[in-house]
């Protein structure tokens, strides 16, 4: 069997749990994910009845998970006003709007987060992808500098 190419993003957006009205499975055989809303419609249930081996249910990572990754991008940083800003930040409530808010405010600093977030998201992915048996290679969007 032939690895698959699967695009990073894809998967980073539905592991950080974005829609959770819906459900999103792995294709097996083309690496694509498919969305499946609430109210599915006949298309979606014959494909996913037809070979059930063949996709896996992708569950959301925990919000502690993507709290873990701020934190550990904040430990990164060199001692200075931003980090200190961004520990402000995950210790307020809604934390993840404020991380972002700060973010904003330091577009280099927010560039090296959006590298750092996709490379910690690959890894669990990897993951993931070697405990339930599936060989692929990530296509990251963000490239290594």
């Amino acid at each position: 069997m032939t690895a698959l190419t699967i695009r990073a993003d894809e998967l980073i957006m539905v592991f950080e749990g974005f829609g959770p009205e819906m459900q999103h499975f792995l294709d097996r055989q083309t690496g694509e994910v498919l969305t499946v809303f609430e109210d599915m419609d006949e298309e979606d249930a014959e494909l996913l009845d037809a070979d059930p081996d063949r996709f896996l249910l992708i569950e959301p990572a925990p919000s502690y998970v993507g709290y873990e990754v701020m934190s550990d991008f904040v430990d990164t940083l060199p001692e200075g006003k931003v980090p200190r800003e961004l520990t402000s930040a995950l210790q307020q409530r809604r934390p993840f709007r404020r991380f972002k808010d700060v973010l904003l405010n330091y577009p280099t600093v927010r560039e090296d987060w959006f590298r750092f977030h996709e490379q910690a998201f690959m890894k669990i992915i990897r993951e993931w992808l070697d405990d339930h048996g599936v060989e692929a290679t990530l296509v990251p969007l963000h490239t290594q500098p």
